[in-house]
């Protein structure tokens, strides 16, 4: 394809989704208008990953401009009610079964209706009325979702069978749906057309936010119309610091997935990690990846709300401490989804957007399933509503962009809870220092280090068979989603997408 001819590339976790911003694009949208497309249409492509009902962060990149983080993560609300609807639920994943926490009280002040308009006010060209129009389509006319969404689907029934109003939405004749059904939401539709012509406020000042407020009254939730209200888009500079010769831009604190990562990169700058796939290679890969956790449990996790945090990896001391022990020597599922899109006038959009598990309830008359990240035991390690009310709950989300010389070279972010961080060095690392193709960057296996044990794809197995002296190997047997779902594109409008979760990337032309 000629690349004068390329209006944008889109890399998206579903091919239908990508479709949504591919349409938008191809009427003369930019980024950002494909973005907010994506997004709008994400949730009845990709219904397990992501909601309107759910937060997020985008990272925006323009030519000449220093990048902008949009936090649209959600809030704490405060636990104002004694025994809020917050219970567990198992959830077989075949190799092991694991504890959710759903109901009204785990639903966290979502941020995506807010984040959408934030960017459609400061970034986008076309008018929302003509953004929605491909989600309002797939709502009211219907689509089809993949075999992979049907199968992410179906690992979830007993969250997505919970409620009688998620049932009357997701369930036909006694079973979820799948690839072999229409799938339709009027209500969403609907929902749609008002945020068209009356923005955000719909959602946390009007009639929308009505609904939320006596929904968690039925049953026991903590959000309010006034809570609703009170929510911020938060809009702020990235952290930003040097690899090698590559300018890094990623999300900040209270965000731990950009710091983290960033401090895995710096401990392996100035190491020359050996040829790919060499031992000498996977032992620096392995021992930074420790390191960081041991990084992570002393200085990050109690301090993601602290003003000077993102000034840590500036403390020589610390910083020379942490190498010198490098010298010496897991939630299964993660439910998020990733968007990367750039456009021919040099716009970049990276956003990171999740509904946790989903809560199991559907806000009325919206199709709006809301999240449940009270009920995430990752995102509340203080134990579940231990945290302060009013804090945005911190995530390991990190869109990132890769620049060298104020030129982009890479716009990407993962999914997959703990090993987004791990996801995104690996590309990032096979991208910059081993010179591979978006594609391949994103395509080799991965390693994931945690409490003491080493995840692998194959063929990785064999090469990492003398460090099962020293650590436990968890072996998979093929490519698989537990380790993220990287969506990449590149400043020369190339781009990958992840095979482990059924991504796509779209080269849009003229």
């Amino acid at each position: 394809m000629n690349k004068k001819n390329l209006l944008g590339v889109i890399s998206a976790g579903d091919i239908n989704t990508a479709r949504a911003g591919e349409e938008i694009l191809k009427i003369g949208g930019n980024a950002y208008d494909a973005m907010a497309a994506c997004l709008l249409a994400a949730p009845l492509c990709e219904p397990i990953l992501t909601s309107l009902g759910g937060g997020g962060f985008m990272l925006s990149t323009q030519d000449s401009r220093e990048p902008v983080v949009y936090d649209f993560f959600v809030d704490v609300p405060p636990k104002n009610i004694q025994n809020p609807e917050f219970f567990p639920i198992d959830v077989d994943f075949g190799a092991t079964v694991q504890e959710f926490h759903i109901g009204c009280g785990a639903v966290a002040v979502p941020g995506v209706i807010k984040g959408i308009w934030q960017i459609y006010k400061d970034l986008c060209s076309l008018p929302m009325e003509e953004i929605i129009k491909p989600a309002y389509r797939y709502a009211s006319e219907g689509l089809y979702i993949t075999k992979m969404q049907a199968d992410f689907l179906k690992l979830l029934t007993p969250i997505f069978t919970s409620t009688k109003s998620s049932r009357n939405l997701y369930v036909r004749d006694g079973k979820l749906i799948d690839e072999t059904h229409l799938f339709k939401n009027q209500d969403y539709a609907n929902f749609l057309k008002k945020f068209a012509k009356e923005g955000s406020d719909i959602f946390y000042k009007g009639e929308v936010a009505k609904s939320i407020e006596t929904l968690c009254q039925k049953n026991n939730g903590l959000l309010s119309m006034e809570i609703l209200e009170h929510y911020k888009v938060i809009k702020k500079a990235p952290l930003k610091f040097k690899y090698r010769d590559f300018d890094i831009y990623t999300n900040p604190p209270p965000s731990s997935g950009g710091i983290l990562s960033a401090f895995s990169l710096l401990l392996l700058e100035n190491e020359k990690l050996g040829d790919y796939r060499t031992q000498k290679y996977f032992e620096e890969l392995i021992e930074a990846q420790k390191i960081t956790s041991d990084f992570r449990s002393h200085h990050v996790d109690e301090f993601l709300h602290t003003n000077n945090l993102r000034d840590i990896l500036k403390n020589n001391k610390l910083m020379d401490s942490f190498r010198d022990k490098f010298k010496q020597k897991v939630n299964m599922w993660g439910n998020t989804t990733h968007i990367s899109i750039i456009d021919s006038f040099g716009n970049g959009a990276s956003t990171t957007t999740t509904n946790g598990e989903a809560c199991g309830h559907i806000v009325p008359d919206t199709g709006i399933m809301l999240n449940n990240m009270l009920g995430e035991e990752d995102l509340n390690p203080h134990g579940f509503f231990g945290w302060e009310s009013g804090i945005r709950l911190p995530s390991m989300m990190a869109p990132t962009a890769v620049l060298r010389d104020k030129k982009l070279l890479l716009l990407l972010g993962s999914a997959g809870s703990n090993r987004i961080r791990s996801a995104l060095l690996q590309t990032i690392i096979n991208y910059t220092h081993f010179g591979m193709s978006v594609q391949e960057a994103i395509d080799e296996p991965r390693v994931h280090f945690e409490n003491s044990t080493i995840f692998t794809e194959p063929p990785l197995h064999v090469e990492l068979k003398n460090m099962s002296k020293t650590y436990e190997l968890k072996e998979f047997d093929r490519l698989n989603l537990f380790f993220g779902g990287v969506q990449a594109v590149s400043g020369d409008m190339d781009a990958g997408a992840d095979p482990r979760r059924g991504a796509c990337v779209l080269k849009v032309s003229i």
